[in-house]
């Protein structure tokens, strides 16, 4: 008996406990106490601001309640349905905030700023919005944050971190040039000959997205004096990340701008998206991730020889966001090489010959044919012989074998009489050293070879020789005469 009316003792005081720890672990709200946001964000280029959305008010008389009160009407039934989701959508959705939504703070991150704190503010709710960042962004998420809010015992006053960076999706596109007809398989380098024509291509990702169009996007190139630009040859297009096409841009969807050209210099030029083209959606869909612009150049009489080359840089690929915010990536340079052929004209004495006329072909059948030449030439006063097609434009070669035949001697001397063969050799390697991707060519550029004419020696018939030439004409002479004074004496 004694037991169980200790138990119901017992029974009894855990009750009287628990209510009591029940009613105790309940916090109060404290209407006095200010709230606080911490943030952090390590990516540099973003401007957050942070607007109060809302005040968290109390009833005092029946039926009491605390809630948040909207300070934007459009979006009280969102901020009573209490679904955060839904209040940053709707919030999301207004492109300019209302007055009646305060900025309380404003928050740039850089490279050194990466934190920040904003406290003494008022029981709410708070809107963190990206109004500025990087070109490249394609989205961001926005946060929503409600102080105090209860987690089921207690009030929470301060949210320790929230980290904006998690929120952000960016990616820095990039751009890269190639040859797409190189003579060597080679995207970084061709070879060819004067009035050869090279075809380039610029292929850049895409950046921006359907949420966060671009306001810009442009590549810019300077093309060597050695190259003539076509500029009927510009085309556009978006392509999948395989690289298969998805479609051609119409010529109104962008433009070419040349901003510096002219005889003996480099060509200026860029490629721009119009605005109103970045405007529509078709620039941001799924499949699309490369942009791609072809275009092709001819080598022209300034093209340099040797292993300088004629360089193609892409110099840089610009674009900006809708806020105006602009970035730039670098890109790369490839090169067309060329050469050039000389011939020294020389006497057997090694004697420099002037007036010397050579030509050059492709083939050993148009050489032996003399047709189709590619160059001719003529020595100088030094012997040299440089050779210049039918525009007297001095001829760039491509590497290979072709073939020389002397056409006309200097007088007094003999033609060589035989087809010559010259060889332009030129190697080279995958990487970019001193300069260069040539590994060994001629010196200079020149493939050159040494020619030299006999004196022409009139043949002579031996015995006589030239005295019987003599006799002949003194008879003719005597045989006339005596034939014309008989006719005179049978006239008279």
């Amino acid at each position: 008996m004694k037991m169980k009316k200790f138990l119901s003792v017992l029974i009894a005081l855990f009750v009287i406990l628990s209510s009591t720890y029940a009613v105790s672990a309940a916090e109060l709200l404290d209407t006095t106490r200010t709230v606080s946001l911490n943030f952090n964000c390590t990516k540099p280029g973003y401007t957050f601001n942070v607007y109060k959305v809302a005040t968290l008010d109390s009833t005092n008389t029946s039926p009491y309640e605390t809630k948040y009160n909207s300070l934007i009407p459009s979006v009280s039934d969102k901020i009573l349905s209490g679904k955060t989701a839904d209040i940053l959508a709707a919030l999301d959705a207004i492109e300019t905030m209302p007055t009646s939504a305060p900025t309380v703070d404003t928050f740039t991150t850089s490279a050194t700023s990466t934190t920040k704190t904003v406290s003494n503010l008022a029981q709410g709710i708070y809107y963190v919005r990206a109004v500025n960042y990087p070109a490249g962004v394609k989205s961001v998420t926005n946060s929503v944050v409600a102080l105090p809010y209860y987690d089921g015992s207690n009030w929470v006053y301060s949210i320790d971190e929230v980290n904006l960076a998690e929120k952000v999706v960016d990616d820095v596109p990039d751009t890269h040039k190639s040859i797409t007809n190189s003579t060597k398989d080679n995207e970084n380098y061709t070879d060819v000959s004067l009035g050869d024509t090279i075809d380039f291509e610029i292929r850049s990702t895409t950046a921006g997205s359907n949420s966060m169009k671009l306001g810009s996007y442009a590549v810019y190139d300077d093309m060597s004096a050695g190259l003539t630009l076509n500029k009927d040859s510009f085309n556009v297009a978006l392509l999948r990340q395989d690289g298969t096409k998805i479609t051609d841009l119409d010529n109104s969807e962008y433009s070419v701008t040349v901003t510096s050209e002219g005889e003996s210099q480099n060509t200026e030029f860029n490629v721009a998206l119009t605005h109103a083209y970045l405007q529509t959606d078709e620039f941001y869909a799924a499949d699309v991730y490369y942009t791609s612009v072809t275009y092709s150049a001819i080598l022209n009489k300034y093209a340099i020889v040797g292993t300088a080359g004629n360089p193609n840089t892409e110099q840089k690929l610009v674009y900006s966001n809708k806020n105006g915010v602009t970035d730039e990536v670098e890109a790369n340079t490839v090169y067309v090489y060329t050469y050039a052929v000389k011939t020294n004209k020389f006497d057997q004495n090694g004697k420099t010959l002037e007036g010397a006329k050579f030509a050059i072909y492709a083939t050993k059948e148009n050489a032996e044919a003399q047709k189709n030449e590619l160059a001719t030439g003529t020595s100088d006063g030094d012997g040299k012989v440089l050779y210049y097609n039918s525009k007297g434009e001095e001829m760039r070669f491509q590497s290979g074998t072709y073939y020389i035949v002397e056409l006309e001697a200097p007088s007094g001397f003999n033609l060589y009489g035989k087809v010559i063969e010259i060889t332009i050799d030129a190697e080279y390697g995958d990487t970019f050293v001193n300069d260069t991707y040539v590994t060994n060519c001629p010196k200079d550029g020149y493939a050159s070879v040494d020619v030299k004419d006999t004196a022409l020696i009139v043949p002579q018939t031996g015995g006589y020789g030239t005295v019987i030439f003599y006799i002949i004409g003194a008879v003719t002479f005597v045989a006339g005469v005596f034939f014309f004074i008989s006719r005179k004496k049978i006239k008279n």
